[in-house]
């Protein structure tokens, strides 16, 4: 594709992205398997760990933003990658069952990326031409859903065949390939624009709140920027759709050659399919127009819980999966059209703590919709297509409250 040609050192922080979220989904349902022993784990086990998979960004994204803003890029993401390699062979120490390390390990290693993905949110804008930018997040947004595609079928094939420590030696051995990849990164473009408060004094001003001040001042102060993260933050009240795919799977009627994981794999594979063909149908139809691309993203955010609905409805593993697949067509858009619209109108010296503060409060609405989703199913007892049913109602609500801001900002500038 021309983005590669014309992009070379974004290509490589492309494809070291790329190799890491392919040993992440290995990672993830090896977790899984030994919270359940290969058999259903309890929703609120399953829910802490999909929790503890977003919470740290929401609770780090303010310093983090401030890191990404501050220190030299492409060190952050390297020190992350070797950290997170050594701290996902601590898995190996763990066994089936036991839940502390599990819990521990899971927040250390999402605490990494907390600090990663806004220096390489921050970086993209940077190392792709504007003209480029939609191409390059569609093509990420792709490779985010075929990485979750592989690692989700191919991960259940090695935890059937060979077991959960291979699955977990992988991750690790992912990390050190992306963090050599990331070594070739230029130094002077991966710096971040200039070093905040670099006089200032006392704990507060060391610890970078004044940075985070500043940050949160320019989010209050620019309306448009409100509106385009509270999307993602409107659309993470469906969070729970990892805990929800996981139990589905693990229905006796969603089984596959009477496998749990293979059922798991399965239908997490359609939901990345889902996930990556979506962005190039919103590329080929709104192409770089802002009004077509939020038209898209409006049309987008409506379609993915209402095809939740039908999901809710499904009585076996392939109706479900194929509505899964259409569902997530909406939810990658939206994802990616308002990370677009985002990078084009944030400036750079604001860019790390601007997408630290919207995946912050992604994960924080993500995060939520596990622990109540997980409490209803587990202590008040309702169904789990009950369950599904509501969330995915309760997800267009933040659907129609975009389409009436847009409405009346369109009125008020017509």
């Amino acid at each position: 594709m021309g983005v590669f040609r014309r992009n070379p050192h974004w290509r490589r922080l492309y494809l070291a992205r790329t190799i890491s979220l392919f040993g992440d989904w290995f990672n993830a349902l090896a977790i899984i398997h030994l919270l359940g022993n290969g058999e259903r784990a309890p929703a609120l086990a399953l829910a802490v760990v999909f929790v503890l998979k977003q919470l740290p960004v929401f609770l780090l994204g303010p310093l983090a933003g401030v890191v990404a803003d501050r220190a030299h890029r492409k060190k952050i993401l390297i020190t992350c990658d070797l950290l997170a390699a050594l701290t996902v062979l601590g898995f190996l120490l763990t066994s089936k069952g036991n839940l502390l390390p599990i819990y521990a390990l899971t927040a250390m290693q999402i605490s990494l990326a907390a600090f990663a993905e806004p220096a390489r949110q921050a970086l993209t804008p940077t190392l792709v031409g504007m003209d480029d930018l939609l191409e390059a997040n569609a093509l990420s947004s792709a490779t985010w859903s075929l990485m979750f595609t592989l690692g989700s079928a191919m991960g259940a094939l090695v935890l059937a065949l060979v077991g959960w420590r291979a699955a977990i030696m992988i991750d690790a051995i992912t990390y050190l390939l992306s963090a050599g990849i990331l070594a070739g990164l230029p130094f002077n473009l991966t710096r971040a624009p200039k070093r905040l408060h670099a006089k200032a004094k006392g704990i507060l001003s060391l610890l970078g709140w004044n940075d985070i001040r500043e940050g949160l001042r320019f989010i209050r102060n620019h309306q448009d920027v409100r509106r385009i993260i509270l999307v993602k933050f409107g659309w993470g009240s469906m969070g729970a759709i990892s805990l929800f795919l996981t139990l589905l799977g693990t229905e006796k009627a969603f089984r596959i050659q009477g496998s749990a994981d293979l059922g798991v794999g399965f239908l997490w594979m359609c939901r990345g399919l889902g996930t990556g063909i979506g962005p190039f149908i919103a590329r080929w139809y709104a192409g770089d127009n802002p009004d077509q691309l939020q038209k898209t993203l409006t049309f987008a955010f409506f379609a993915a819980p209402l095809l939740y609905l039908v999901v809710a409805l499904s009585p076996t593993p392939w109706m479900a999966g194929t509505f899964v697949f259409l569902a997530h067509l909406g939810g990658s858009t939206l994802w990616v059209i308002s990370t677009v619209l985002l990078q084009r109108i944030v400036p750079e010296h604001v860019r790390g703590r601007t997408f630290a503060a919207e995946l912050g409060l992604v994960m924080l609405s993500s995060a939520t919709s596990q622990i109540v989703y997980s409490l209803l199913l587990d202590k008040v007892g309702l169904s789990l297509r009950t369950t599904i049913f509501l969330a995915a109602t309760l997800c267009l609500i933040p659907a129609t409250l975009w389409f009436f801001s847009r409405k009346r900002l369109a009125t008020q500038a017509a």
